[in-house]
């Protein structure tokens, strides 16, 4: 037996015998990092987001259309109220945005100065006002109020004169 230990390590070499004993390392950590599971559990909540429109007692679902059926130097202000409740679990911003833009059948080019020119460019006033712009979680409420406003004597007589008679052509053209 001796022989054979001998004749055995004469041709193996301490070399040999150490990379031999690095690689059943490595394997054996292999077989045990295989073998050992890893349970992950990863869990989250998603807050609701739940925002309701209204104008009165009617639910808006879409955009929200501003149609005044007529307006002359002198009306009485149109205002109309939307009313945003916020019934989820998130707090909201109120924001706007004009997409379009019509007056007596024009389309008015929407740019970012807008809002400016309906309080400056024309005799009557068109402005929207957000009150509550940040709504809370649960039960914040904010409004939208748009309102139009042709006062009777808006200090340019030449430029009530012209709106005054292109109003007039529009609504002797498109009769409701």
């Amino acid at each position: 037996m001796k022989r054979i230990i001998n004749f055995i390590m004469k041709k193996i070499k301490l070399r040999t015998l150490i990379v031999l004993i690095i690689l059943l390392m490595f394997n054996s950590y292999a077989w045990f990092v295989y073998q050992t599971r890893v349970k992950g559990t990863f869990i989250a909540r998603i807050s609701s987001w739940d925002l309701e429109f209204s104008v009165g007692e009617q639910e808006i679902t879409g955009e929200m259309v501003f149609d005044v059926d007529r307006i002359y130097p002198g009306m009485e202000t149109y205002t109309k109220e939307i009313v945003a409740n916020n019934k989820g679990e998130t707090a909201a911003k109120l924001t706007y945005l004009i997409k379009s833009l019509t007056i007596l059948g024009e389309e008015i080019e929407i740019d970012e100065d807008i809002e400016e020119k309906l309080q400056t460019d024309y005799p009557f006033v068109i402005a929207i006002i957000v009150s509550n712009g940040s709504m809370a979680p649960g039960s914040g409420v904010g409004q939208f109020i748009i309102s139009l406003e042709w006062p009777y004597e808006s200090g340019d007589d030449e430029l009530d004169t012209e709106w005054g008679e292109r109003a007039y052509e529009f609504y002797s053209l498109n009769p409701r």
